[in-house]
């Protein structure tokens, strides 16, 4: 069994991110090691963690009105994931200067 293989198809069948599959590959791997029995009780709880997480992605989505607002939504998460925000941005809340009563 080729885990990266198996997890990608999961991934696709439970429409989850590669990155929540990836979290999982060490039990696949694991299983692939494993004696039969053993095997099957760990794919078995990895499937069900790939059928929970498609149930909450599939919560999530339902949370936009339509397709575009989810792929602009995941587009923005995206960017904003790696963004590091300017120093003036730290002192946003600060406000504007007063000036002293004269």
């Amino acid at each position: 069994m080729d885990a990266r293989r198996y997890i990608a198809r999961m991934c696709t069948q439970f429409r989850v991110s590669l990155d929540f599959g990836r979290r999982l590959q060490p039990l696949v791997e694991k299983a692939a090691q494993s004696d039969p029995e053993k095997q099957r009780l760990l794919l078995e709880m990895v499937e069900r963690s790939f059928a929970e997480e498609g149930r909450r992605a599939e919560r999530e989505r339902r949370g936009c009105s339509s397709e575009d607002d989810w792929r602009a939504l995941t587009t923005v998460a995206s960017v904003l994931h790696a963004w590091n925000p300017p120093t003036w941005f730290d002192r946003w809340e600060d406000g504007p200067q007063r000036r002293p009563a004269l």
